[in-house]
């Protein structure tokens, strides 16, 4: 759902250069400022956590209170005609067990492609690199997206979280184990973008 009250604006991409040239015409794109994602962490996934011996903290600014997170937006762009961008985030999350530290940051919400949540992967101090971390289901939007010509906030709600296949590869191998399994139902994401 996207949450705006709007008119479509549709702007003029290119001016015809040479008589008989057709104008071309391109949707806006949302040129994101700040904002924030929340994540309500399942309980199903909090108990796994806790019973492998896993705590999570947020790294700052985050914010993390029982299994709700946030994490600010930093900027990014979505196309309005298609819904296609990235969202990049600051802070992320800790997840400790003894002296086992993975710490999981510097999110970015890709929905060029296939939608997924990609993060850069630290364990124990050492940078594993950027993988994709959440597969992300979208709820129904309409196309194109309905941008006000004024400052507004863009409202995705309702995208559930699961894990993908990479980042239970690298938790599993983090922490010795093989509970993190590929489409492990994580949460539901909202994002409320500022442009």
């Amino acid at each position: 759902m996207i949450a705006s009250k709007v008119r479509t604006a549709i702007v003029a991409a290119g001016i015809a250069l040479s008589i008989g040239a057709p104008m071309a015409t391109a949707a806006p794109t949302a040129q994101i400022r700040d904002g924030y994602t929340l994540v309500e962490l399942l309980p199903e996934f909090v108990g796994a956590l806790g019973s492998l011996g896993i705590a999570p903290s947020k790294l700052l600014p985050a914010t993390l209170y029982q299994r709700i997170a946030f994490f600010p937006i930093t900027g990014g762009r979505l196309d309005a005609a298609n819904a296609k961008g990235e969202v990049p985030h600051s802070g992320g999350l800790t997840l400790t067990r003894g002296a086992t530290q993975v710490v999981v940051s510097d999110f970015i919400v890709d929905t060029t492609s296939t939608p997924r949540l990609t993060a850069i992967v630290t364990a124990n101090g050492s940078i594993v690199g950027r993988i994709p971390l959440f597969n992300l289901a979208l709820p129904p939007i309409g196309l194109p997206l309905q941008l006000p010509a004024g400052p507004e906030t863009l409202l995705i709600e309702g995208n559930r979280v699961t894990l993908t296949a990479e980042a239970a590869t690298a938790l599993n191998g983090a922490f010795g184990t093989t509970a993190f399994t590929p489409g492990f139902n994580i949460g539901i994401a909202s994002v409320y973008a500022n442009y």
